[in-house]
């Protein structure tokens, strides 16, 4: 069964992985971040956020720490371009990655709806965990809901 820190890993392996068309650069929350280039290009923001099992198991497998717990989860990956690309291109970007995690399922996670929404100008946007100022962007948000199962 897989924690949190394999649950981000494979999140964080999908988005990586090749002919996932994703083309902006990703960084990752709790990452090394190197700071954003003076000349503005497209990027992602990847936050994984673990919202818990909700205080009991899902199943009973055989006694204490056997019992499976399905942690409910989240991506929000805040995807951001050139003002001057205009929103349709930040869509696009924010569309291609939520299309490659949409439904997606492997032996860590499950990823099931995975939408796009605009955001606009980036001036007042401060994702968690990002120090950086965005006001020459363009903002779109892909929220993933997920899951992954723990035995405990």
């Amino acid at each position: 069964m897989t924690t949190i820190v394999g649950a981000r890993a494979a999140a964080k392996a999908r988005l990586q992985a090749s002919g996932s068309g994703i083309t902006p650069e990703l960084r990752f929350k709790g990452d090394q971040q190197e700071p954003l280039p003076d000349t503005p290009a497209p990027f992602a923001f990847v936050v994984f956020d673990n919202q818990g099992s909700g205080g009991g198991p899902t199943a009973f497998g055989g006694g204490r720490g056997n019992n499976l717990y399905r942690n409910r989860a989240s991506l929000e990956i805040w995807t951001f371009s050139p003002n001057d690309e205009g929103e349709d291109v930040v869509l696009a970007h924010a569309e291609t990655i939520a299309a490659w995690l949409r439904s997606f399922r492997d032996s860590d996670i499950s990823c099931f709806s995975a939408d796009v929404i605009p955001v606009g100008a980036g001036a007042g946007v401060s994702p968690p965990g990002m120090d950086s100022d965005v006001s020459n962007y363009q903002v779109a948000l892909v929220e993933v809901t997920l899951h992954f199962d723990q035995i405990g």
